[in-house]
């Protein structure tokens, strides 16, 4: 009996390959694999009992991917219409760690942990080697998290016990798909009502967690779930690759940030090894680039908004065969500085300076914090400001505010675009005082939050559209960490559902 088995899968390394290739190699059924950019075969040619018995043990063992977006048998393939990729046996750092191989692990290695258990049940910190490098466990503990964060460590959470981790945050079935995936992700969960009270685990109610992703911390983790400690906070502390946080929207995953287990990787656009996040952008010279090569857009016209926290390179623009890349609307860089903000304010008009000095009076404990300049750059400098003016930390503490918001729709933030030095930028000085006059009014935070990010998806909305009117392209980039913020993610590819939108699927959205 001939069969072909399609399994869409969104990444050109090979290791989802291999796992396919020693399950058929343990069934012994007559099958091999080929693999192609988005997909893998299995081609089968063996009686029905066996391929009934060898997909019974692919159901039972193959484990879930971030990057494996369907499967089904077809009825027939074009092998000359494609190109079967070759394996360049680029090595990542990934442990292959399905079920058989974690009853593989804790069967065969007894490691003695009593040091570290006592460390972390006595309060204390951890320091443990895994195979990506040096982290740090312990116990929730609001004091020793502010310490690590005001070094400038992320923290963040190791599920031990998967079975009770819905009694601390809420989670969704996607959510322990994407958690148990085999490249092991970080997932942004939100606590539930009456979990973190005291800011234990953070200063928000969320936090990016993952399960054991290597030998040694699956022992380790073992060991604590059998001491009853179902969860722990870590930080990496000299590790080699950071681990990928993941997101999704109703049509894919994606990939927000990270290298652990994507890089180093062949690339068969650029026919090279690339050995990093930065060292594959860089080849392009932007985030948007890469993704017009992703989808070979490069000789059609294309619109892109590569919105990012960090980046000081956020803008609307647009990709024209015969020019290039051509930036529209500018984010600005601006001044990281709260009295520089408020005097921009001040400019607009002359009602402004009446706001500024109502707010202070109503607002003063706002202004007695010091505002650190972290010399940020873009959305984060922009948001930084308007999070202090509202009484917040800082931008991360301004989305997490904005995700907790059960809004249906928001107000209306002050989205305008002024030009300098014949430049188009948006100006954020509108987007503080707007937001500053809803807290005036009694606007609560979450509603000023959310407000800001809906009123951002109606600013990318009418300029794509005021574009396209005259650019009639089929085809929108979104690209940038702001795209994980599902608030975003979920209004933009709605308001903008007239065009075919366009999200990295093998790469991450930013740096």
């Amino acid at each position: 009996m001939e069969l072909i088995y399609k399994i869409d899968f969104n990444s050109t390394n090979f290791y989802f390959k291999h796992i396919i290739d020693d399950l058929i190699e343990e069934s012994q059924v007559k099958a091999n694999t080929a693999m192609y950019k988005g997909f893998i075969l299995i081609i089968c040619n063996d009686e029905q009992e066996k391929l009934e018995e060898f997909f019974t043990l692919l159901e039972q063992n193959l484990p879930l991917s971030i990057f494996l977006s369907g499967a089904k048998v077809i009825e027939n393939f074009d092998f000359d219409a494609y190109e079967e990729i070759e394996d360049k046996d680029v090595k990542i750092n990934l442990s292959l760690l399905t079920n058989k191989e974690i009853r593989k692990i804790l069967k065969e290695n007894n490691i003695d942990f009593s040091n570290d258990l006592n460390k972390i049940k006595e309060g204390g910190i951890s320091r443990f080697e895994t195979h990506n490098g040096l982290k740090d466990f312990f116990l929730p503990n609001k004091k020793l998290r502010e310490e690590f964060e005001f070094k400038g460590h992320e923290v963040k959470l190791l599920i031990t016990n998967i079975n009770v981790i819905s009694d601390l945050v809420e989670i969704s079935q996607k959510d322990l798909q994407l958690l148990c995936s085999i490249e092991r992700p970080l997932v942004k969960l939100r606590f539930k009502l009456l979990q973190n009270v005291n800011n234990e685990f953070s200063n928000t109610k969320f936090i990016y967690a993952k399960i054991a992703d290597d030998k040694e911390t699956v022992l380790f983790a073992n060991a604590l779930k059998d001491e009853g400690i179902n969860y722990l906070l870590y930080v990496n502390d000299e590790v080699y690759q950071d681990g990928l946080k993941v997101t999704y929207n109703n049509n894919q995953n994606i990939v927000v940030h990270g290298e652990k287990g994507l890089f180093p990787k062949y690339d068969y656009t650029l026919d090279r090894k690339v050995n990093s996040s930065a060292d594959y952008f860089e080849e392009y010279g932007s985030v948007f680039k890469s993704v017009i090569a992703q989808y070979n857009k490069r000789l059609v016209p294309t619109i892109g908004v590569y919105f990012s926290y960090e980046s000081d390179e956020s803008s609307i623009k647009v990709n024209l065969p015969t020019v290039g890349e051509k930036e529209i609307i500018h984010i600005p860089n601006v001044i990281n500085s709260i009295d520089n903000c408020l005097e921009d304010i001040k400019s607009i008009d002359e009602n402004t300076q009446r706001l500024i000095d109502n707010y202070k009076t109503k607002f003063p404990e706002y202004f007695k914090k010091e505002f650190h300049d972290k010399d940020a750059d873009g959305f984060e400098s922009i948001l930084n400001l308007l999070a202090y003016v509202l009484g917040m930390k800082d931008h991360k503490e301004f989305e997490d505010i904005a995700l907790l918001s059960n809004a249906k729709s928001g107000l209306q933030i002050d989205m305008n675009v002024v030009k300098i030095d014949n430049k188009n930028y948006l100006d954020y000085r509108r987007i503080i005082q707007s937001s500053m006059s809803y807290k005036m009014a009694g606007v609560e935070d979450t509603m000023i939050a959310y407000s800001f990010y809906e009123s951002l998806v109606d600013f990318i909305s009418n300029r794509v559209n005021d574009i396209n009117k005259e650019l009639k392209s089929f085809d929108l980039i979104l690209c940038g960490n702001m795209f994980s913020n599902s608030i975003m993610l979920q209004k933009v590819t709605k308001e903008l559902k007239n065009l075919n939108i366009l999200i990295p699927k093998e790469y991450p959205l930013d740096y």
